[in-house]
């Protein structure tokens, strides 16, 4: 008999159990789309239970459970789940949902507490305790069902044991790792900070671009900020080569520009879309062809409007001033003004002034986290999507990027994505900057470490170190919580990506790569 999951109270979601014997699996899908998963024979929980279907579909109820903030964007398209066998189900879709291989990037176990304390682990590691303001203490799972790292493939290393202690300072945290008192940190770099650590022979460190992605934004409820030619000699006026070298390159001489804002530079599929070089005449040339006159005072007056803008950003980064300082000589060189609005964060991201009218800002300066599928960006280019904060239109691309939502092929999803940043760009509506850097440094005792910064924690690999039995990682904020469901608290997920593994992992290059599944077949409806 069907029996029904805990979903969000508008949702129905039922699941068979199929007792006959049926045709194949992966030749039937009844439904728009299916997936039908293969899980791993070897999988198993620490306790030594082994990984089926049913802690599948425990987790699609987690997702859409309501009181865990539900419903989760895929789960809520699932209509239908089949059970073939322990290890064999198959999920119909109302639609093909494009993010398939996000799904499950957390197992939720079928059975048990939610409690970490309480959870069996499907990572190389299990939890042992929690000492409240000192540590978290976890394991390495004797006989573990994988003889390699799942991600990485590499062999499996010699760490039997993560001790976590919560460090918050960063200065004092660099103090724990050269005294070594801890044996791996993961901090943002600073000039101060590299210098410190390159005289050290006994650390190393790697410098790579990190999760936020830095971007100047127009308001294009603005009438002069509205028009794409103004936009266009804007984007010519600024020299991002010298903003580079002004801010990031200052820690990391290799850093490149950010020529795309759904994939990033690390990606597999990056593309640069945004290549045009700095040229301040031809920035000049296009005001004056629409118009535009010089005043006394060397500023442009297009209409009855000078050219004059007010530039916002956070107060608290000496970079952001740089940015500002930066972009202030460029346009003045060709006739435009910038006043800038430093404020604090707390009162920058405030509904009010983020989202405020073009009478509060008319260009803007901040970053995005980028994530691990482009799909979590979707409202940013919507026309009236939640994070549009420029109010920047475009019905055309914004059905190109709902269509990117069900292509299932991933190489043709990412060429879709792709089109829509290329005709993103292509309109001018933002100017990406770079992704800021992040770094990691370590004992020079251990091999293995490799940073994932951006999709990922540095931690991705960590089945496969070596150098030391027992390792001390340094966090910068004890977790809030530790369930099997914590989301959005970066202490807790770095602890729980070396417990809780999914269907899928991924590479430094947003490739994703089967670790509890075998195999994910794709079915389009009609068998």
């Amino acid at each position: 008999m069907p029996s029904t999951i805990p979903t969000a109270p508008t949702t129905t979601l039922a699941t068979t159990t199929t007792t006959a014997s049926p045709p194949s699996a992966d030749e039937v899908c009844p439904a728009t789309a299916c997936l039908v998963y293969h899980i791993a024979e070897r999988a198993t929980w620490s306790d030594g239970t082994t990984v089926t279907s049913d802690d599948f579909i425990a987790t699609i109820a987690d997702a859409l459970d309501p009181l865990r903030g539900g419903p989760s964007t895929g789960y809520d398209q699932i209509s239908h789940v089949e059970v073939i066998d322990d290890k064999t189900f198959r999920l119909d879709f109302d639609r093909p949902h494009g993010a398939w291989q996000s799904l499950f990037d957390r197992l939720q176990p079928a059975a048990g507490s939610t409690t970490i304390e309480d959870v069996a682990s499907t990572g190389a590691f299990r939890f042992v305790e929690w000492v409240p303001g000192d540590r978290i203490v976890l394991e390495r799972i004797p006989g573990w069902w994988s003889s390699v790292d799942p991600i990485s493939g590499l062999p499996a290393g010699e760490v039997t044991e993560i001790r976590f202690v919560f460090i918050e300072d960063h200065q004092d945290m660099l103090t724990a790792l050269e005294r070594g008192e801890v044996d791996v940190i993961t901090t943002r770099p600073d000039e101060e900070t590299i210098g410190r650590l390159e005289d050290e022979e006994d650390i190393r460190f790697s410098i790579a671009p990190g999760p936020f992605w830095e971007h100047i934004d127009f308001h294009h409820e603005d009438s002069l900020l509205a028009q794409r030619w103004l936009r266009e000699a804007i984007w010519l006026a600024i020299d991002r080569e010298k903003i580079l070298d002004r801010t990031i390159r200052l820690i990391d001489p290799g850093s490149s520009r950010l020529d795309n804002t759904l994939w990033m530079t690390n990606a597999a599929w990056y593309e640069a879309h945004m290549t045009a070089s700095h040229d301040p005449a031809a920035a000049e040339q296009i005001l004056v062809d629409n118009s535009c006159v010089l005043d006394d005072d060397d500023v442009y007056r297009c209409g009855d409007r000078r050219l004059e803008f007010v530039w916002a950003t956070t107060s608290d980064d000496p970079a952001r001033r740089e940015i500002f300082e930066s972009v202030s000589e460029d346009l003045a060189a060709v006739g435009i003004d910038l006043a800038g609005a430093f404020r604090p964060p707390s009162a920058f991201v405030a509904r009010e002034f983020l989202f405020g009218s073009s009478e509060v800002w008319q260009i803007i300066n901040f970053s995005w986290r980028a994530r691990s599928d482009p799909h979590v960006a979707e409202t940013t280019y919507l026309c009236e999507g939640e994070l549009n904060v420029n109010r920047y239109c475009n019905p055309e691309l914004e059905s190109l990027m709902r269509a990117t939502a069900t292509i299932t092929d991933p190489e043709g999803r990412a060429a879709a994505i792709n089109e829509v940043d290329r005709l993103y760009l292509d309109d001018l509506v933002v100017i990406p900057l770079y992704q800021k850097p992040t770094m990691m440094a370590w004992s020079a005792e251990i091999t293995g470490p490799s940073p994932n910064f951006t999709y990922s924690t540095d931690l991705w690999n960590v089945a496969a170190w070596s150098g030391k039995s027992s390792l001390v990682i340094a966090l910068p904020a004890e977790p809030l919580s530790l369930t099997s469901h914590s989301r959005g608290d970066d202490s807790a997920e770095i602890v729980l990506s070396t417990m809780l593994y999914g269907a899928f992992g991924m590479t430094p290059a947003q490739q994703f790569v089967p670790v509890l599944v075998e195999s994910v077949v794709v079915l389009e409806g009609g068998g």
